[in-house]
């Protein structure tokens, strides 16, 4: 019986998580909506500041007092990744942080994430170039992306959300540009 009441309880934590974690998105997408910024419009300023592949945008909070576009951008030639966590009220670069990709001669990245990066260099692909596009198509803004290999695929897992549409999940082919939704279970 106690099992049952501690696996009810981790339940009920894990669902109040996911209820939060689905509040603050709508946060910060109302924080997104009011402002005049786009990952379009921060796009000249993140390729200005560092060279590299771009392998995470999110849509996250800053110090729980502001909401911000975060890039990671990896550059493999320079051995080096940076961190950088740009305003959406007025675009200011409110965070920077660069390190090295190795520690003590060894690299910090694993092989899959080395591949991928590769990928993209190989294939010119641009996730910059490519989400005006999505979010014009889909009528939503872009609250995560994120550069993945599996099974050899190399794609970018695309998160856009709107009011109307809510919450969009889809996959883009560095390779061929080939789009994907994710479909959603539903059950019976």
């Amino acid at each position: 019986m106690k099992s049952i009441k501690l696996a009810l309880l981790a339940t009920a934590i894990t669902a109040s998580s996911y209820a939060m974690a689905d509040d603050d998105m709508a946060i910060n997408l109302m924080a997104l909506n009011a402002s005049n910024t786009s990952v379009e419009m921060l796009s000249p300023t993140v390729r200005q500041a560092h060279s590299g592949v771009v392998t995470e945008i999110e849509l996250d909070d800053y110090k729980d007092q502001q909401v911000v576009y975060e890039f990671k951008i990896i550059n493999l030639e320079a051995n080096n990744k940076h961190k950088l966590s740009y305003s959406v009220n007025d675009q200011s670069l409110l965070k920077e942080e660069s390190e090295s990709l190795s520690t003590f001669g060894f690299s910090d990245l694993d092989k899959d994430e080395r591949l991928a990066i590769e990928r993209v260099n190989e294939s010119g692909f641009d996730i910059l170039n490519v989400i005006p596009t999505l979010e014009d198509k889909y009528s939503a803004k872009l609250i995560e992306a994120e550069l993945e290999e599996k099974n050899g695929v190399v794609f970018y897992e695309i998160k856009l959300a709107s009011a109307e549409a809510g919450k969009q999940k889809l996959l883009i082919n560095v390779d061929s540009g080939e789009e994907i939704p994710v479909l959603k279970h539903h059950k019976k």
